[in-house]
């Protein structure tokens, strides 16, 4: 079989849908006592508007990674099971708070981008709700706490948080690799 050419490649990364929800669900309720833990032991408990908290950047081989060993993350047994599952490298994890009432105005992302075939952002929700609305090419993304996410951040979104609570999503950068694009395949092929 001949190899693929990277403009083929292109072509068919850039038919992925806008957003895809993956095939793997989380359990919501061990997320939200893990996150609770980590953002109760931050020193700086008071933020406005937006906050986005690291949590573990560069690991290589996520399911040999001694995720015990990261200080933000000790005692979350389950995230550390969560992020052990990826089979891609990880460049960043990260908390993204967002406060009761606030709003991210529409921008872009142009890196994260699945056609780039470099880094791409999946997205976990944990504290979130029926009020808090995230807009991607002007249309509703109906994620809900425990759920995993694509989405082509390089096209305008928005975050609006009409909650009273804060919200607060998990985002995952990894970089591109066969088990990323097949994932997201898979995710393709079992909408709902």
């Amino acid at each position: 079989m001949a190899p693929t050419s990277v403009y083929s490649d292109k072509h068919r990364i850039s038919t992925l849908p806008d957003r895809i929800r993956l095939d793997r669900r989380y359990d919501a309720q061990r997320l939200k006592r893990d996150v609770h833990d980590i953002t109760s032991s931050l020193t700086q408990q008071f933020y406005v508007y937006y906050s986005p908290v690291l949590l573990v950047s560069d690991v290589t081989e996520p399911a040999e990674h001694d995720w015990a060993k990261e200080p933000m993350l000790k005692g979350c047994l389950y995230l550390q099971e969560v992020l052990a599952g990826i089979e891609a490298e990880i460049k960043s994890v990260r908390l993204m708070r967002l406060e009761a009432g606030a709003e991210l105005k529409e921008h872009t992302d142009p890196m994260l981008d699945a056609i780039h075939q470099e880094i791409v952002r999946l997205t976990l929700p944990v504290f979130s709700d029926e009020h808090v609305l995230f807009l991607l090419n002007g249309t509703e993304v109906p994620m809900k706490p425990g759920e995993l996410w694509y989405m082509r951040l390089s096209a305008p979104h928005s975050v609006h948080n009409n909650s009273v609570h804060e919200r607060i999503n998990i985002s995952i950068d990894v970089v591109w690799n066969d088990w990323l694009d097949d994932w997201l395949r898979v995710g393709i092929s079992s909408k709902p």
